[in-house]
């Protein structure tokens, strides 16, 4: 198994969704003037098993508009296919799309693609809800169109300590997991690499491990307490399975992945 990360550009947050307060500001700061952190990447992952070629996510494009909290900088030669041209590989070479959850950054690069792309019922859902739908039209982050969306539904019992799975591939080494919080459908995709570690690539689990380590939730996810429940269920799991995190918007995590660093 080999694990390529895929940069598609990079974001500037602003410091008050890094560092949500508690209470009736955590979102409306979101909206006011504040400072914002030095540019992160935007990554998406390509797994690379047996004959088998996963992408999980499809990263940002250079149409990406700017949002109260989030200001991207995508150029045309940042975009999926020629990230993926960037580790020798080609999109139609992928089989299979999967995505992590429906914000702009993990699933804009989708157009990009042809085939089905995977995305838990639950996101879809979401995302597609009257609530959700004004909210993009608002930020001007519309769900891509043309894009073949295939719902699945996380029917494969427990994996360690996630309640909720569906296995990727036969063998079972490469596994979907609940990870609901940052939006009410988010998934991570768990590998089991050729050593028996469990790389987690994570989308917006955290925005980086300080933050999963402090159990801190950012300022969007609707039920702050179901976000922090998500991050004590990875501490838990790797403390039963080494695991190397990688979210996707941490500056570190190329750096665990090269060196297999886990929890």
């Amino acid at each position: 198994m080999r694990i390529h990360a895929l940069s598609t550009g990079t974001v500037r947050l602003k410091h008050s969704f890094l560092y949500a307060r508690s209470g009736p500001r955590r979102q409306l700061d979101l909206l006011l003037p504040g400072t914002w952190s030095w540019p992160v990447p935007i990554h998406c992952w390509v797994v690379e098993h047996g004959e088998r070629l996963i992408l999980v996510d499809t990263g940002e494009t250079a149409e990406v508009n700017d949002i109260p909290f989030a200001r991207f900088t995508v150029r045309r030669d940042d975009e999926l296919p020629s990230a993926l041209e960037g580790v020798r590989l080609k999109l139609s070479d992928v089989d299979t799309v999967v995505l992590t959850h429906m914000h702009g950054d993990h699933m804009d690069g989708a157009v990009h693609w042809n085939g089905p792309v995977l995305v838990h019922e639950e996101e879809l859902a979401f995302a597609r809800s009257t609530g959700a739908r004004v909210i993009s039209k608002l930020l001007r982050q519309p769900i891509p169109t043309g894009v073949d969306w295939s719902p699945y539904v996380l029917d494969g019992g427990p994996f360690g300590a996630f309640p909720r799975s569906r296995p990727l591939t036969d063998d079972g080494r490469i596994v979907l997991v609940g990870t609901e919080g940052h939006s009410p459908g988010h998934v991570s995709v768990i590998c089991v690499d050729d050593d028996g570690r469990h790389v987690m690539l994570a989308g917006d689990t955290s925005d980086s491990l300080e933050q999963l380590r402090s159990l801190r939730p950012d300022a969007i996810a609707q039920k702050p307490e179901v976000y922090v429940e998500t991050l004590r269920r990875i501490l838990e799991h790797g403390r039963e399975h080494p695991t190397v995190y990688l979210p996707s918007h941490d500056p570190e995590s190329v750096a665990r992945l090269a060196s297999s660093a886990t929890l």
